[in-house]
């Protein structure tokens, strides 16, 4: 399967090691700065290779070569256009998250892929690690029983050095906030496990130590779910002096599950009135990852392959994107209202939060 990645930065790594993990057949790599994809090519000693062609123009690497699949991983207000470019060339794409910046652009890639019969796929990989896979497969089997409420924590940490490796970061039309950025991840799961349906939305956000920034470090949330459950969003890149935990908890009638770790890569706790023996496993599981991003990249890459060869939705789809995103900008909205949002959120940018904190605003 012929592939091709657009963005060689921090991300790139990941998608580069699930594209050899999968043996796909790596045609190209496109970014606008050439020394980008040199040294992403170095790291897996692929740089002499004559086969894998090098673009700063993803339109002509579009145009010159036959593709099966692409994965987009540039500066995020960037993911929809190109993705959209990508659909209307009939190529299907991994989007890294979040999929776009804005919901009109989300339900386009929505509607457009499926006018076009092209697979979309929100790159939320970590919803295959294997902590999140075992409290999927309880949930879905009903041991859980009634949901009662659950709640995600995103607790890292992001210096002045990380934003100044690129100045996109942190800016309301190219990446948003510790929420958009950091927190989307553990918002989509968290909306995932909880049914999905969402009635409204309450949230705060600040920016308390990044001032340097135009979006949030810190917000929080309250989620009201359709199916009565609550749910609450805590995520923020204020942690000192590292990246603390990534955790999401889930509490039903009859189970109890916090899953733990820097990135929702272990279960600390794994309680279900209908103990099994297969529980002891569970109870302490650890995932050794080698990044924060997890080990997820290579499992949803070899989903959307299998997707496409079977002509069958992606694992993480791109409503599963819009939804992520939809998230988020109701956080946004709710700030900038003073108020909660009712769900489904029409016509919403990060964009619309420009001068969210300027001095003295919030």
């Amino acid at each position: 399967m012929k592939y091709a990645l657009i963005g060689c930065g921090r991300i790139a790594v990941n998608h580069i090691k699930a594209a050899l993990n999968n043996f796909l057949e790596i045609v190209a790599v496109c970014d606008v700065v050439p020394e980008k994809m040199d040294a992403l090519l170095a790291k897996y000693d692929l740089a002499e290779d004559p086969s894998i062609k090098r673009y700063t123009d993803y339109r002509q690497m579009l145009a010159e070569n036959d593709l099966t699949l692409v994965s987009i991983a540039t500066e995020s207000g960037l993911h929809a256009k190109i993705a959209l470019d990508c659909i209307d060339a009939g190529v299907n794409v991994i989007i890294e998250k979040p999929m776009a910046m804005n919901m009109a652009d989300a339900e386009e890639i929505i509607r457009r892929s499926e006018a076009k019969g092209v697979k979309v796929a929100a790159c939320h990989q970590n919803r295959f690690n294997v902590a999140v896979q075992e409290t999927r497969r309880a949930l879905e089997a009903g041991r859980f029983g009634r949901l009662s409420h659950g709640s995600i924590h995103v607790r890292w940490n992001r210096n002045r050095d990380y934003y100044d490796q690129a100045p996109w970061r942190g800016t309301w039309s190219q990446d948003g906030g510790c929420l958009m950025n950091q927190c989307i991840h553990g918002i989509d799961l968290l909306r995932w496990m909880m049914g999905d349906e969402v009635e409204e939305v309450y949230g705060v956000t600040r920016q308390q130590f990044h001032d340097y920034l135009e979006a949030e470090d810190v917000g929080l949330a309250v989620v009201k779910f359709k199916n009565g459950a609550i749910g609450t969003i805590e995520g923020t890149t204020n942690v000192y002096p590292k990246n603390l935990e990534e955790t999401l908890y889930l509490f039903g009638e009859q189970g109890t599950v916090k899953i733990g770790g820097t990135s929702t890569n272990n279960i600390d706790v794994w309680r279900f009135a209908d103990a099994e023996a297969a529980d002891a496993d569970k109870q302490g599981l650890r995932e050794a990852t080698s990044n924060v991003y997890g080990n997820g990249h290579t499992s949803l890459f070899a989903d959307m392959m299998e997707a496409i060869e079977q002509n069958r939705k992606p694992y993480v789809d791109a409503v599963a994107g819009r939804n992520a995103l939809e998230m988020v900008l109701a956080i946004y909205k709710s700030q900038k209202a003073g108020a909660p949002v009712k769900l489904p959120l029409q016509d919403f940018a990060s964009t619309d939060m420009a001068g969210e904190f300027i001095s003295g605003k919030a």
